[in-house]
């Protein structure tokens, strides 16, 4: 039986749940200068989570969401993506 995975890469995971309060907004000024100090420019995966290729962007994110929650987290995960390129 063949495998209906083309390939698969590492991607790093970093969830976050900062509660609605001024460290919130602090928190996204904070990273709104990440961003802009490597260089990056357009959207997030969503507001709580980061889906990155980057392991640099990646624990700067968790470090930063760390100063202002302790419900963070960075996974380490492989994507897989079917020969249609649909993401399974």
């Amino acid at each position: 039986m063949s495998t209906r995975v083309a390939s698969e890469s590492v991607v790093w995971v970093v969830d976050y749940d900062i509660p609605v309060t001024k460290d919130r907004f602090r928190f996204y000024r904070g990273l709104s200068r990440l961003k802009k100090e490597l260089g990056l420019f357009g959207e997030m995966s969503s507001m709580s989570v980061l889906i990155t290729r980057d392991h640099e962007l990646a624990y700067r994110v968790y470090q930063l969401a760390s100063a202002y929650t302790d419900r963070v987290h960075l996974y380490e995960a492989k994507e897989v993506t079917s020969q249609r390129g649909a993401h399974v």
